[in-house]
């Protein structure tokens, strides 16, 4: 584990899930940081008042409530200079449903699968602090689906939450012949064969899936 004194610095961990916050807020603890650990926004927003944080690593999906997106933006507003990290399944910010400019300027951004190394996520943190750049790992050129314009992923999103042409054309505020052609990209991009044994509407949405899992409605 890389030396680090932190010990002044507060930490507010807001995750859903109890094992994986268990384990990072350990982690974290060893590191050096004040940790406390919340479950939703309302309960987040509470220990906030109590532990005027420095830092929040936040899991941008966190159930009923606010998300993580808009709990960032409660804390940056409330609490100037706050690092913020958000936490996610998720290989890009896209397939949750959100864009660049959806969150709050110098965010970073840390996959969930890549938090096994820890001085990675330690590292990560660090930067974030001290603005010396942004961590985005849900725009590294070789994850999953990195092909897709954002357009393309919105599409394929609400294509995997099940919906028709004709009502992602609604949605969008476009036509069902612009979706249509929106699909024919991503089958390219995805370098599926629209003649071949695979139906490609369904293959697309498997790797969908396969990449973000089963988006919510």
């Amino acid at each position: 584990m890389m030396d680090v004194t932190n010990n002044s610095r507060n930490l507010l961990l807001v995750e859903d899930e109890p094992l994986v916050a268990s384990l990072l807020g350990e982690f974290l603890e060893g590191a050096g940081f004040r940790v406390l650990v919340a479950h939703n926004a309302i309960e987040a927003t509470k220990l906030a008042s109590k532990f005027d944080p420095d830092i929040a690593v936040l899991d941008i999906n966190l159930g009923q409530g606010a998300s993580g997106v808009e709990l960032a933006y409660i804390l940056d507003k409330t609490y100037p200079g706050i690092a913020l990290i958000l936490l996610t399944k998720h290989p890009d910010l896209r397939t949750a449903g959100f864009n660049e400019t959806d969150v709050p300027a110098g965010c970073g951004f840390i996959r969930k699968d890549l938090i096994s190394d820890r001085d990675s996520v330690v590292e990560a943190i660090e930067k974030v602090v001290a603005n010396k750049s942004k961590v985005r790992q849900d725009i590294d050129p070789g994850r999953p689906l990195s092909k897709l314009t954002s357009s393309q992923v919105d599409v394929l999103r609400l294509v995997s939450q099940g919906y028709t042409n004709s009502v992602i054309a609604v949605q969008r505020n476009t036509t069902v012949r612009a979706v249509e052609s929106m699909l024919t990209a991503v089958y390219t991009n995805l370098n599926i064969d629209v003649e071949g044994e695979l139906n490609p509407r369904v293959e697309a949405v498997r790797q969908f899936i396969s990449a973000a899992g089963t988006p919510k409605r």
